[in-house]
Formats: structure tokens, sequence, C-alpha cells
């Protein structure tokens, strides 16, 4: 786990050094650099892997080709071994030479055959090109922007700014981050800078730059016996488990007490000697909804774990402003803080853990999922009972802010049900609606933004899935939307600001691949998520953990923002801030704080994703660092 930076068209060390300056948090252990006509590479290494010999960047036999690279190769043992067989010399027992020997052999299809989490650039001096790539699931970010004539690229934004680049806003962007709570690829909130979408590559070659997508998850639906799924998924489970737990540094896994973490350390447990080593986080009297504290400690007595325990109070918003330079954009989901605390935590103990995010998206853990299979069920409902009846008393219900979501998923269901099942679906994923962006945004930013469609991100992935039921395809969008924009950057950029390496086994293409050829009726029965999941670890887990409804990783932040935040939304959300700003009309946003005080309304990700909103502009944009 590392960062990297680079620049090809030129090949300015210095403004390279300046890029890893700034990623120095993601690899405290080792600086390396490679410099010839017309590129620049630089590394910063967290050591994990072949510890003494794993010095980036590494080169081919000949020093003709070379890499800097960010992630692990869980398969490149394998790989290794295929590529000896075709003549191929390592010099090092590192996942990375094996990435540069599977470019020699398989050109620009190479990514298509790792399987792990990784960003890497390789510089071909042969064809004087720059070839790069981000993992199929999007676990490991690469960010670029072509600048003066070059092209640079790295790990984190904050590299990019370093070296130069504009700091002038993309205001589509921000339409989007309003939309989604997080920036759509390859847009940022910084014009000039671009993400490179999960599963594709880009070549900077004569000055051009050509971006393609190297893979995408199909659904072929199989039908099959109960029994055979559970046998093939257990098996497939297990084997990805095992290769994330390669590592020559001491190893661990976070552990809430929940299906997705459970299963990860009863399956590490099954093959480990020694205890595995288990952390959790819990909020004592903020927040006791949200808390597993006590399940977690009942799944590390079980399997006999050496378990950690960390609790957190509403001053870890203190840390917000640590939390955006880590981000380098706005970012509207609070979790991050407990990731950014609770990594800070691990670390201390060990340098690898691993984690369940994915397995939600891949197995079917959303409440959305039951609300999609039960929405066609409620279609049969004469449209003027639901559209005239049902809807308008459900909407008039008032909502809670301290946690409890069912009243607000009722008044989501009952609207979304009058829509197309895609329409439905996106307007259970976004949170500024196109009526609540209308009345919230000023006339002069509509104009900017008034020919964007934010939600055509939505309808394209729609478009592309091959499922044909809503279920499987309400979980392949999330699968490339919410999955890598939401869960997977907070995990990444929480825990590599502590040097801490997450990995994340559900995210591995084998697995999903294989979950992409279950139906849906295996993962949603009834109004039971992840049923398929629950019969694979029934022999493993107490069946107090098969049985438990899903609390999520989540702080009480509907509860803070009506108490310990009370200053920080009279600072940051203040009618002159607001109007200075010119983005939002005051009024509205002030409407809003008064339904959430009085618990009408739960606006807590709109209030939290504006204040992140106003703090990244004030330390971004109005006083750059």
């Amino acid at each position: 786990m590392c960062g990297i930076a680079g620049q090809a068209g030129a090949g300015d060390i210095r403004v390279v050094q300046a890029m890893c300056n700034r990623l120095a948090h993601r690899g405290p252990d080792d600086e390396g650099f490679y410099q010839s006509e017309g590129v620049c590479l630089g590394h910063r290494r967290l050591s994990i892997i072949d510890l003494s010999g794993g010095h980036q960047p590494i080169a081919n036999e000949d020093e003709t080709v070379w890499i800097v690279f960010n992630g692990e190769i869980y398969n490149f043992q394998e790989l290794r071994a295929d590529l000896e067989a075709h003549g191929h010399v390592f010099r090092t027992n590192s996942d990375t030479e094996a990435i540069i020997h599977a470019y020699e052999e398989y050109g620009e299809q190479c990514p298509a055959r790792l399987f792990g989490m990784f960003a890497f650039a390789i510089w071909d001096s042969n064809q004087q090109k720059l070839f790069a790539a981000r993992d199929h699931a999007g676990v490991k970010p690469l960010y670029y922007a072509e600048h003066e004539g070059s092209l640079l690229f790295a790990s984190e934004i904050k590299a990019l700014l370093a070296a130069g680049v504009s700091r002038q806003i993309d205001y589509c962007s921000l339409d989007d981050y309003l939309t989604y709570l997080y920036t759509v690829p390859p847009r940022t909130l910084f014009r000039d800078v671009k993400q490179l979408p999960p599963a594709h590559s880009l070549t900077w070659q004569d000055n051009r730059l050509t971006v393609r997508r190297y893979w995408k998850l199909e659904h072929h639906i199989e039908e099959r016996s109960e029994d055979g799924w559970v046998e093939e998924i257990r098996s497939c489970l297990q084997s990805v488990i095992e290769g994330n737990m390669i590592a020559d540094v001491p190893l661990g896994s976070f552990l809430s007490g929940g299906l997705d973490s459970s299963t990860i350390v009863a399956m590490m447990s099954r093959v480990r000697q020694d205890p595995v080593r288990t952390f959790t986080i819990g909020f004592g009297g903020d927040g006791n909804l949200y808390d597993e504290v006590e399940e977690a400690r009942a799944i590390a007595r079980h399997f006999h774990t050496d378990h950690q325990e960390l609790q957190a109070q509403s001053g870890i918003v203190e840390l917000l402003p640590t939390v955006i330079r880590h981000f380098d954009e706005p970012f509207g989901n609070p979790t991050a803080l407990l990731a950014y605390i609770l990594s800070g935590e691990i670390r201390k103990h060990v340098t690898v853990a691993l984690a369940g995010d994915g397995g939600d998206e891949l197995f079917g853990g959303y409440a959305r999922y039951v609300g999609a299979a039960w929405a066609e069920r409620y279609r049969l409902v004469p449209d003027p009972i639901r559209r005239w009846v049902i809807n308008p008393l459900v909407q008039m219900l008032p909502e809670s802010t301290r946690g409890r979501h069912a009243l607000r998923r009722l008044r989501e269901f009952s609207s979304g049900a009058l829509l197309s099942p895609e329409a439905m679906y996106t307007s259970w994923v976004t949170y500024f609606g196109e009526e609540e962006r209308e009345a919230l945004y000023t006339g002069d930013f509509r104009a900017k933004v008034k020919d964007h469609d934010s939600l055509a991100y939505i309808r394209r992935l729609f478009g592309e899935c091959t499922a044909t039921d809503i279920v499987s395809r309400a979980m392949y969008v999330d699968a490339n939307s919410f999955m890598p924009n939401n869960v997977l950057q907070y995990s990444d950029r929480m825990s590599m600001a502590h040097a801490l390496e997450i990995r994340v086994p559900f995210t591995d293409p084998r697995l999903m691949e294989l979950m992409a050829r279950v139906p849906s009726s295996l993962k949603i029965r009834g109004g039971e998520t992840k049923y398929l999941m629950r019969r694979v670890m029934r022999p493993d887990l107490p069946s107090e953990v098969l049985s438990r409804k899903k609390i999520g990783f989540n702080p009480p932040m509907g509860v803070w923002l009506k108490t310990s935040l009370t200053a920080q939304i009279e600072d940051l959300l203040s009618k002159q801030a607001i109007e200075a700003r010119g983005y939002f009309r005051p009024e509205s946003i002030q409407a809003m704080l008064s339904a959430h005080r009085n618990s009408q309304r739960d606006f807590t990700w709109h209030i939290w994703s504006l204040l992140f909103l106003e703090l990244w502009h004030r330390m971004y944009i109005d006083s750059p660092p």
C-alpha cells in the first residue's frame, strides 16, 4: 500500500518530489524516483510484502519498462509462475514485479489478469508511452490532470495541486456532490483534475490521452440448487479471504458484530494458528442505537480473538479539518469520521486489516433491495389509492433524527413506488433531489449548471446492466457507484491517513463475478437481506448473528447536529456565510435546519454535506495551503 505520482511529457523531478511529499502519509517507509527524458515517476512506500526487496520504482530486466504501484495483487504468486514459464526473470519477491512482467507479456490487457486492489503507472521507454490502470472495483484511487503540455498523475488530488494544477471549481461536479454526497468520475470538484473510474486504464502517448474500460461485471443468471450455490460460494469466500491474509507484517480485522465482518473473522480463524486480532468502535451514551460493541464482543469471544474496543464521542467532529485534508474534496458521509479514528487505533497494533466493505452490494444487504422487491407487489394496489390516499398520509408522518430510519424509509418507499423502477431506485440513492436543488440554488448558480443532468450517471449504469430484474440491476448500479465512490473512498482515505492498509475481500472480481450469476431471489427472500450468505455461514456463525438485522457503521450524527454541533452550524451555515458563497438561498437552508431541529424531517445527511462543503471551501479555495 503506497502513494504514487508522476509526470509524462516532461520529467521534472522537483515537481514529482513535491507531489510525493504530499503523499508521505500513504507511504512512510520508503521513497523512490525514476527520471528519464520525458518522464518522472515517484513512489512513497508502506512495506507489506517483500520488505527488503520491494523498493520502487521497479524495472524489467533491461530497464526499458518501469512501474510505480499502489495496492496488493493477491494472485501474484500464480501469475509469477505463469510468467516464469514464459521466460520472464524475476529479481524480487514482490507483487509489483509481477505486474511489470504481465505488462510485457499481455500489454494493455494485463489489468484484467490481476486480482487485488491496485493503481499503477508504467513507463514504456521503447514506445515512449505511459500506461496506468485502476482495479476492477475501485478500491485504490488514481487522479490525473493534463497540465502545461504534460500529464500529471497521483494517488490523491493534493499532490496534483502541489504541482500547480488549477483550483478552479467544476460546478457540475458540485451539482453531482449535492445529488449523491460524492463526486462522480471522471469529474472532481476541481475543474482540471479527473479521477480514473474503476476498471479503467489510461494511455498517454504523443501528447494524446486515451481512457478505456478493461472489465465490466456481467450478469448471466444460472439456475442451480441452493446447496450447490452454498458450496461454491463458501469455497470462493474461503479462498479469497485466505489470499487477502498474505502479508509480512502484523494483520487483523475490523469487527462490527454484523454479518460481513463476522464472516471475515470466521474465515480467518479457520486458517490462523494464533488468535485473529479484531477491532471495534462504540459511542457510549451518545448513540446506543448505532452501538454494536456488545455484538462484536460476543463474536470475539466465539472465535477467541485478540479483541480491542474503542469508544468515540461527539468530540471527534473536531477532527473534521483533518478529515477534509485527506479527502481533498467535499464528502458527505460522516462515517468517514469513525473510519479515521478507528484506523488510527488499529494502526497502533497492526499494519494490515481486513474489512467487510462491499458485502452489502455483493450479497444484497441494503434495505432498498427489499424495498425494490416489495415495490413490484405494491404496484398491484390500484394507482389512485397509492397516489391519492396512501402516499399523502405517509408523507405527513414525522421523522426521527435519532437513528430510527423506519418512517423515512416508509415515506421514500411510498413516493418511490409511484415511479418507474429505475426512477424509484434513483430517488432512494439521491439526497438533494431535483426539486430540493431547485429550491436550494440561487439563480446565478442554477444558470451555471442548467445544462448538467446529474441523474444521467445512474441512468447510464442502469442502461448498461445486463440483468433484467430490478433487484439485480439496483445491486449492479450500487457496485459501480455507491461502493467505489462512497464506501471504498472513505475506507482508503481514512486508513491511509494513518498508513494502515485496509483489504476488502468482498470486492475481489472472482467473487463479484460468481455472485453476478446468482438469482436475486436467493439474495433477498421475503423481507430478509443476504439470505444466501446467511446459509453459507450457518455452520460457522452463532444463530443470533445470522438473524440480526443490519445496523450499519454510522455515527449518531443526527443527535450531534442538534447538540454538540450547533456552534459549527451557526458559523458555517449562517445567513452571511451562505450569501457570501453565492450558491444557495439562505432561507432554504434555514427551513431545512428548522425542520430537523423540530424532528419534522431527518435532514442529517443534507446538513452534514453542506457543513463539509463550506469548511472545504474555506480550506481549499478561500485560503489554500
